[in-house]
């Protein structure tokens, strides 16, 4: 299973029990005998200050991820990193697939650790990809290391022939309804994938003429959505490709992050929709009244965790900003966008 808000507000809703929830999070890079090592040495530190019956639960729990924890390692290609969340004591257990690697971790609360998601969901947003030259073209998501093939289609466009008998303009003409009819169609499907995974920032790749006729067959609202075109080949490594696009990945997540914080002066200078600082910000979470929660990178973990949980269980978007930003930092690392005022 994939990371997803929607996971994201299945696990904060976990915080109204009173069960003990376990949360881990693997780095799949590190291979097999170092992760089993990791978790025997965390595993034991925990059993030590557990009861007889949160210790069956854990126990059982733990087995319940080792098991997942195989069937990803089986893949010939495993991700970077999973998570895995047990409510103790209840039946519910939820392994999840991550596009890049997380901090090693092994923990027991009255709550299940998310921000470490958070934090990845806003970094590593889905963005979906359009490859095309004039034989191919493929359809991907891809979110930080990981990239997912959803979609391909070959029409072999440059493979139309001049029949005898015709004259150059009847030919172009013909090659050239091939041409949007291949657009066109590709379009579609992409805009099929792209909506049911909620896709917010998209990628062109491929031979300039291609790419041109797909831009004449954007639908309305793509152009704000298309944060790169680029010239590519459609033979070359998706790992290649991953470095190409990180620079425009970064680009567009700081430009996001640009405009959100001016959004929040603006209304901070006003007196309208914006909270700020620690006491202020939790003040509106709890009360649902945050639209956006604006958290400083480098804010203390604990604080963090309890911010993003509130957020989440309020429907209300996260988004990390880099510990050196200077507006934040006067407000304790913390601000809120609102919904409405009091």
């Amino acid at each position: 299973m994939r990371l997803s808000e929607k996971i994201l507000k299945e696990l904060a809703r976990l915080a109204e029990t009173e069960r003990t929830v376990l949360s881990v999070y693997l780095d799949m890079r590190k291979g097999p005998k170092i992760i089993q090592r990791f978790i025997e040495r965390e595993s034991a530190k925990l059993i030590r200050v557990l009861n007889r019956n949160e210790k069956d639960h854990f126990e059982t729990s733990l087995s319940f991820m080792q098991d997942y924890l195989k069937e990803k390692q089986a893949k010939t290609l495993p991700e970077p990193g999973i998570a895995f969340f047990a409510d103790i004591g209840a039946d519910f257990t939820r392994g999840i697939e991550l596009s890049v690697a997380p901090e090693p971790l092994i923990a027991l609360d009255d709550e299940a650790i998310i921000h470490p998601l958070a934090l990845q969901l806003d970094e590593y947003e889905p963005i979906g990809v359009i490859m095309i030259d004039a034989a191919c073209m493929r359809v991907l998501i891809t979110a930080g290391e990981i990239i997912d093939d959803k979609d391909s289609l070959c029409g072999k466009i440059h493979h139309l022939s001049k029949v005898g008998g015709w004259s150059q303009m009847r030919y172009q003409r013909r090659r050239a309804k091939e041409v949007t009819h291949f657009s066109r169609e590709i379009i579609d499907r992409a805009s099929a994938i792209f909506d049911a995974a909620g896709v917010q920032r998209i990628i062109v790749a491929g031979r300039d003429r291609m790419i041109a006729a797909l831009e004449r067959e954007f639908p309305v609202g793509w152009q704000k959505k298309i944060i790169a075109t680029i010239r590519w080949d459609l033979d070359e490594a998706d790992a290649e490709f991953l470095k190409k696009i990180r620079p425009f990945l970064e680009r567009a997540e700081r430009e996001q992050e640009k405009n959100l914080i001016a959004l929040f002066i603006r209304e901070l200078r006003r007196g309208g929709l914006a909270a700020e600082g620690k006491e202020r910000t939790l003040q509106a979470l709890k009360i649902g009244q945050v639209d956006t929660l604006l958290i400083s990178q480098g804010l203390d973990t604990d604080l963090t965790e309890e911010l993003t949980s509130l957020a989440e269980n309020t429907g209300a978007y996260v988004e990390f900003v880099p510990e050196g930003d200077q507006t934040l930092k006067q407000f304790d690392g913390i601000a809120a966008l609102l919904r409405f005022k009091i």
